[in-house]
Parts: structure tokens; C-alpha cells; sequence
């Protein structure tokens, strides 16, 4: 969902996936079955052939870090015409035409088969939350029907070499992989809970949800920035005054993080059409304090205002995002630049 934008570019776009570990799905193991509703590009794959090698990656048309691998997906596929690559859609309705849209708009940026499976459904279940992945864009790569390599699409040009000529280290991946296991279980057992957080908001019991926020910040220490922005929009319900200088609290901060949580809140308004108002103090308010390296934040901004349907406004904030970027903390980001680029892009097209 577009409301994880933060770590959707400024986290995902920049690093892998998190890795995790299940025992359903994990290198080495069977590959499950692919289960692609609608076919939007290249030729239909229904199943696995023997001695064959695949690529199969999860990708969505919200996701900034997918735009970025997709053309770098497709000189793969190129580079290696003797192995199948799937891109399979998921984490998103395919409604109104937008999944064939964006195929469609991508053109010979994304050559390669290209496929939806469900929402939180199909592939996105007997994949994805199968192999404990909770991001995208993550690539799978199959060989004689077997899971031998999971991560980032990024990552994996050197071990899809090495799956191909026979000189991948199974055992080595297998070993790095569970390593990761016990720490990205843990956390993803306590985003059940922080979900469970939201309910409660949601239903009114402010006091039950904030103890709960102050257990699980003791338990998982490394949830607390999305701890923070729970407990601001719990602020926002309590105590709409002190939410407020909050909100320019946060603003004026020289922490990204502490922005992140005034922009994101407005995101997350703005995706559900909640608090509307709310949403644009808290907008108006993180423009009002931003700085010339503030790109984070102008970014934010074009996105809120494109969620909108305000295009030009949404183009000239993505305009101040990409000058923000050279005296920002992602000036020698060259995949930010590219996808600030690349979705500036996609705003013009809406102002035409």
C-alpha cells in the first residue's frame, strides 16, 4: 500500500527486501504452484518443466523500488534468453485497468512475461508470506522445480550466474538465509500485533492501545519508527491540540525520521480518505518547515497531492524533490535519483 512510501524509496529502494525464514517456502525446497489470474504481457507459464531455470519476481504498479528493477530485469532476460522471468503483480486490486496500464505504459522497459495474482491472495499467500517475505520487489529464482535463491532482484545476477553453471552454494545461501530467520520472524509476529493496534484505535480504545504500544516497543525495539507513527495518529484522536504542536514539532525537526511521521500520516489519510483536514495541516505544515535538502519531504508532498488528483501541484513538488536530492542524505543515491526520475515522469504524463 502507498502508505509505507518511507520505506518504500528511502529503505527499500535503497537496500533488499528483509529476508525471512518458513519452512513452507525456503531454499531447497519444492517450488509451489504458479497461480497468475490474468496474463498482461509475453506468454502464459502454468507450471514448472524439469531442468529448466526461472525467474519468478513479486512486484506491484504502486511500488517505487519495483519501477527501478523492472528495466533492469528485462537486460536480464535478454542477457539470459535461456531462462524464463515472470513478473507477477501482487498487494494490489486489479481494477479499472491500472495493472495493464502500467504494463502497457512501460513498453520494451518491461519485456519480459508479465502476470497478476491476486491482492492478498494467490501467489502473495502461497509465495511470499509462504517464504516469510514482506517486501517488494523480491525475486524467486527456480531450477528443476526446486526454490534454490530468494531476495532482492538487485542482488541477483551473480547467484542466477552461478545457478545456471552449477557452481551455486546451496548450503552457503541455505546457512545465510536462516540466519536471518529468528529475528524477521520475531518482527513479523509483532506487526500482527501492531495491526492489532490499529483495530483497537480504530474502535475507540485509546487507553488499550496505548499500553499495548508501550509492550511491544519493550518486546521489538526495532519497530519504533512504526511504533511512531501509531502513536500519532492514537495523539490525533486523544488530543487534537497537542497533536497539532506535534505535528510542528516534527516538522521542524532535523531527524528524517521525525518527518516521516507527520508525512506519512497524511498519506495514510489521504490513501483511506480519513481525516482529510488533518491530513493537510500536516502536509501544509512539513512544506512550511522543509529545507533545501528536504527531498523526503517534497516527495512525500508530490505524492499526497497526486493521491488528490492535483497533478500539476504533484509535479512541481516533485520537481523540488529531485533539486533536494544533491544536498539531501541520498545525494550518491543513484536508484533515488532514478526513481524520483522516473516517477516524475509518470506525474508529467497526468499534467498532459
Amino acid at each position: 500500500m502507498r502508505s509505507t512510501l518511507r520505506f518504500v524509496l528511502s529503505s527499500a529502494l535503497l537496500a533488499s527486501a528483509v529476508a525471512a525464514f518458513a519452512s513452507d517456502v525456503a531454499p531447497g525446497l519444492p517450488a509451489p504452484k504458479l497461480d497468475v489470474k490474468t496474463w498482461y504481457k509475453g506468454k502464459a507459464v502454468k507450471s514448472f518443466k524439469a531442468n529448466k531455470t526461472y525467474v519468478v519476481e513479486f512486484w506491484a504498479t504502486w511500488c517505487g523500488p519495483c519501477r527501478e528493477s523492472i528495466p533492469h530485469l528485462t537486460e536480464m532476460a535478454k542477457k539470459n534468453k535461456d531462462v524464463t522471468f515472470v513478473g507477477v503483480s501482487i498487494w494490489e486490486d486489479d481494477k479499472g485497468g491500472n495493472i495493464k496500464k502500467f504494463v502497457s505504459d512501460m513498453g520494451a522497459k518491461m519485456d519480459y512475461n508479465v502476470g497478476y495474482s491476486g491482492n492478498k491472495t494467490g501467489m502473495s499467500k502461497t509465495w511470499m508470506e509462504a517464504a516469510g517475505q514482506n517486501g517488494i520487489p523480491t525475486a524467486f529464482v527456480v531450477k528443476n522445480k526446486k526454490v534454490l535463491w530468494i531476495g532482492h532482484p538487485m542482488e541477483m545476477e551473480k547467484p542466477l550466474a552461478e545457478i545456471k553453471s552449477g557452481k551455486f552454494n546451496l548450503a552457503k545461501f541455505k546457512t545465510e538465509f536462516s540466519k536471518q530467520a529468528a529475528v524477521a520472524k520475531a518482527e513479523m509476529a509483532s506487526r500482527a500485533e501492531v495491526s492489532a493496534v490499529d483495530k483497537m484505535i480504530k474502535e475507540g480504545k485509546y487507553a488499550e492501545a496505548s499500553a499495548k504500544l508501550d509492550a511491544l516497543e519493550k518486546k521489538t525495539p526495532s519497530l519504533k519508527p512504526m511504533l511512531a507513527n501509531q502513536r500519532f495518529v492514537l495523539l490525533s484522536k486523544q488530543d487534537p491540540t497537542a497533536w497539532e504542536a506535534r505535528v510542528k514539532e516534527l516538522s521542524a525537526s532535523t531527524k528524517q525520521e521525525d518527518k516521516d511521521v507527520v508525512c506519512i500520516y497524511a498519506l495514510e489519510q489521504a490513501e483511506s480518505k480519513g481525516d482529510m483536514d488533518r491530513a493537510k495541516f500536516a502536509i501544509e505544515t512539513a512544506l512550511g518547515s522543509a529545507g533545501e535538502g528536504d527531498a523526503m519531504v517534497y516527495y512525500y508532498a508530490a505524492t499526497y497531492f497526486d493521491m488528490l488528483n492535483e497533478p500539476k501541484k504533484a509535479l512541481e513538488l516533485m520537481d523540488k524533490a529531485i533539486a533536494a536530492l544533491p544536498k539531501s542524505s541520498m545525494k550518491d543515491s543513484e536508484p533515488a535519483k532514478k526513481a524520483m526520475a522516473q516517477i516524475r515522469a509518470e506525474f508529467a504524463k497526468k499534467v498532459k
